[in-house]
């Protein structure tokens, strides 16, 4: 990957944001323009993007990057082809996924503790053949990363609303 796909990354995340807000369709297509504009002047790509509903595509010459953001109290879907030995607790509400370029991240929110969440992501990790690397725990959070042949997960778990928690899961090649 190119040093300006990373910056697009950045520069992603604030576009769908600036994108989701987006009320007329009229408004839509020029927010679109102004983006794809301001992407392709600090990248130096050429920059396709397309909004569907609270789904951004962003496409350049390095790759793909999907974003799906819900709306308040919403869920959207897991990536495609979102790894089924990577845990994530049964009762959750996705509220935003992204896939870019080989690498998947998810955030969401759920109703267990820091805690005992953590717990969790320990158990169901070891039982499906991970191997962790790292345990840090700071204040009301904890990350967590583990790693199975090439592949490697970090969990950034927070305190959430009413005593849950937020989870920021990412996947992708724990290599370079």
């Amino acid at each position: 990957m190119k040093p300006n796909f990373h910056r697009l990354v950045v520069l992603a995340a604030l576009a769908a944001m600036t994108l989701s807000s987006a009320c007329q369709k009229a408004q839509e297509k020029t927010q679109e323009a102004a983006v794809e504009a301001a992407l392709e002047h600090a990248t130096g790509n050429k920059v396709d993007i397309d909004k569907d509903g609270q789904a951004v595509k962003i496409q350049t010459e390095q790759g793909e990057v999907n974003i799906a953001s819900a709306g308040a109290g919403g869920t959207v879907a897991l990536p495609d082809g979102f790894p089924t030995d990577v845990y994530l607790p049964p009762e959750r509400a996705i509220e935003s996924a992204m896939d870019m370029a080989g690498m998947q991240m998810v955030n969401l929110a759920t109703q267990a503790g820091v805690p005992a969440l953590s717990g969790e992501v320990e158990r169901a990790m070891k039982a499906q053949g991970w191997t962790r690397e790292m345990a840090m725990q700071a204040g009301d959070g904890s990350t967590l990363v583990y790693r199975k042949d090439k592949r490697q997960v970090v969990y950034q778990i927070g305190a959430g609303d009413n005593g849950g928690s937020r989870l920021a899961v990412r996947i992708g090649s724990g290599e370079g």
